[in-house]
């Protein structure tokens, strides 16, 4: 058994495809197919349901694959703790972000970690709360950009900055005649919201808690998006309001129809998160280090006495 072999069939899990796996690995399929059924020969099993497209693991092979990962992350450890210990910040990064922030964060900070750490590999993945963390369980990803809390122990987590909530309302919205807004002023009826899945939703609807406010405007219509800048488009074009993060606020065109809230002003919090077996402890200080020296103002990485934060609603994940 090698590492190699390991790396084959992880190859193949992840893609569903011998031929996608050999490409990956950079090798043949026969090459690749033939390593496999020796590692199936020697451990007695069959691995792969190969009738099956894409390729499924079989239910004993989902379980040397779990322990596969465990493997070949365990040697690449070895080599990090060594370029750790070095200060030499190389090898391949992989960090989950929430879409929330992933479009208004990243452009402050990715740059200069790529400057500073040439030989740094980033590959970053917009996904979900709780399917990031299941990657990070499972060792698909090294670290994640979410909000917290987490309510797992076992997932340690780094507060990057908090970041405070802001109104967005459409030209001649009643809301517009007040110079700040407080929860009682906002309607969950409405507001646009963004799908089921984010946290900043569940958020969003715990602040719009009154449910026959006079401002409520007439709407013909019920959407639901993935995106904040969609929603931002459709208070453009006259629809209700939506909650915005503040960094999802910053490139607002009409700084006119954006009200702030009164005190204390609904926050969350931002943080870098990371499994057990995260040991790039140099890495870790320096972006960290970059993403908040990059920060504009109106982000602390404290939470001020006039803030209130909000949880996660999404964030107590078994």
């Amino acid at each position: 058994m090698t590492l190699t072999q390991l790396e084959y069939i992880l190859a193949v899990a992840d893609t569903g495809s011998f031929s996608h796996a050999a490409r990956q690995c950079h090798v043949t399929q026969p090459t690749l197919s033939m390593q496999i059924q020796k590692l199936e020969e020697e451990l007695g099993v069959i691995l792969f349901d190969r009738t099956k497209q894409p390729i499924r693991a079989t239910s004993v092979g989902e379980e040397v694959l779990q322990q596969a990962r465990l493997v070949v992350k365990g040697s690449q450890h070895l080599k990090e703790i060594v370029d750790d210990a070095k200060g030499s910040l190389r090898g391949e990064l992989r960090i989950g972000i929430i879409p929330t922030l992933a479009p208004y964060l990243l452009p402050l900070f990715l740059k200069k970690i790529k400057d500073a750490h040439s030989s740094l590999h980033l590959t970053f993945e917009e996904l979900q709360t709780e399917v990031m963390i299941e990657k990070i369980r499972n060792h698909s990803l090294d670290l994640g950009i979410i909000v917290t809390p987490i309510d797992d122990l076992n997932i340690a987590n780094h507060v990057l900055f908090y970041e405070p909530f802001n109104v967005y309302l459409s030209k001649g919205h009643p809301l517009l005649s007040q110079k700040s807004l407080d929860e009682k002023d906002l309607s969950s009826e409405d507001v646009l919201l963004l799908n089921e899945g984010h946290c900043f939703r569940e958020q969003s609807l715990s602040l719009c808690r009154n449910k026959k406010s006079p401002a409520v405007m007439d709407r013909s219509f019920t959407f639901e998006s993935g995106s904040l800048e969609t929603l931002k488009k459709l208070v453009d074009q006259g629809e209700s309001f939506t909650l915005l993060p503040y960094l999802a606020a910053l490139d607002v065109q009409d700084k006119k129809r954006l009200r702030p809230f009164s005190d204390p002003v609904p926050t969350r919090e931002v943080s870098l998160v990371h499994g057990p077996h995260f040991q790039r402890k140099a890495l870790l200080k320096a972006l960290i280090e970059t993403i908040k020296k990059n920060l504009p103002e109106g982000l602390s990485a404290t939470k001020g006495k006039n803030q209130l934060k909000i949880d996660n609603p999404l964030g107590y994940l078994k």
